[in-house]
């Protein structure tokens, strides 16, 4: 009864470029690494070239299986530790020799899906703060939790190549429920963490964006920039899934709104309405869409309800509750205990 509300499109498979350490974390682990990486669908081999790219639900398995295998709960983490800007490709490479901090993490966020379809980057500055986080967009990956450890902790190695080895951000904030073992990410982070956030980010003095990139080399990104403009034009998306993918990263942002949507595609709320008719969608229904994936995963991980809808932009509890039983035939409180119940 969940999607009837919502009759889903086949949607293209996201993917994501294979993440070299996961091999090395495995054996680090003691974990089966064949035995893993084929329960997941994997051939080992697909990890001999980082141009190969694999499913991004495989991603979520792999993880997920190595987490059962060895009740390490830091397995995102640990993978996001040995891997740099180089894992997203052109869009890595450009990042960090772009001039400006802020250039930097422009490029990545608008040109990411070049090397992933299942996740985004977002850049949001409250005030004297900037946050620079990730959120998996695609739908029903298992290991949420340690892909969005390991994205952030990619995302505090690139932070750190563009600004020097000595930075450090004023505090963390995950979306997982806190590990009985926080010594590995206090170690790492070496900042404040608050786990159980909204969203997972790296937070930080704004006026870091207007630092120069240490160490860029011009020269590179005269050759690199071009490519990956070329690349970034001819990466072909639905357009209402890319319409998702923006909601979803603006959601775990805390800015959602029709508006930041269309800056985010560089289009109008006139446009962006003309090019979902020929879909036979509107972006209400969209958004409706989103919410709802976002937060049966907010109620599974046992957030309070008051906080779901707060997440979510509703501006009562009750509106959320209504909107909710719209789309699952249930309140929000009844589908959370069915699911621990294990009905359908």
């Amino acid at each position: 009864m969940d999607t009837s509300a919502h009759p889903r499109r086949r949607e293209p498979v996201a993917t994501i470029r294979n993440i070299a350490a996961i091999p090395a974390v495995l054996r680090e682990l003691g974990a089966d690494v064949d035995a893993v990486l084929r329960s997941a669908g994997l051939a080992p081999s697909v990890f001999s070239n980082l141009e190969n790219v694999i499913p991004y639900a495989a991603l979520g398995r792999v993880l997920a299986e190595t987490v059962r295998q060895t009740g390490c709960e830091s397995v995102g983490l640990r993978v996001g530790i040995r891997t740099t800007a180089s894992a997203i490709g052109l869009t890595g490479l450009v990042s960090v020799n772009s001039m400006t901090v802020r250039q930097a993490l422009q490029t990545i966020n608008d040109t990411l899906k070049t090397s992933e379809t299942g996740g985004s980057t977002f850049l949001v500055l409250r005030q004297d703060e900037a946050s620079f986080g990730y959120a998996v967009t695609a739908a029903n990956i298992e290991a949420v939790d340690q892909i969005e450890d390991g994205s952030v902790a990619i995302a505090y190695n690139i932070m750190r190549q563009l600004c020097g080895s000595d930075w450090r951000a004023s505090r963390v904030r995950l979306g997982r429920k806190a590990p009985g073992d926080k010594a590995p990410f206090l170690r790492f982070f070496d900042a404040p963490i608050e786990f159980a956030a909204p969203c997972s980010c790296l937070v930080f003095d704004a006026t870091t964006l207007d630092w120069p990139v240490r160490d860029r080399k011009p020269d590179y990104l005269d050759v690199l920039a071009p490519m990956l403009e070329k690349a970034a034009a001819t990466a072909t998306a639905d357009f209402p899934i890319a319409v998702k993918h923006v909601i979803r990263s603006q959601i775990s942002a805390g800015t959602v709104s029709r508006d930041g949507v269309c800056r985010s595609l560089d289009t109008s709320p006139r446009t962006l309405a003309s090019r979902l008719e020929k879909y036979g969608l509107s972006y209400s229904a969209l958004l409706d869409e989103v919410r709802f994936e976002v937060a049966k995963s907010l109620l599974v991980k046992e957030t309070t309800i008051a906080d779901i809808a707060a997440q979510l932009g509703f501006a009562e509890q009750s509106a959320f509750t209504r909107a909710f039983k719209s789309w699952s035939g249930r309140s929000p409180a009844r589908w959370r205990s069915t699911q621990r119940d294990g009905e359908v």
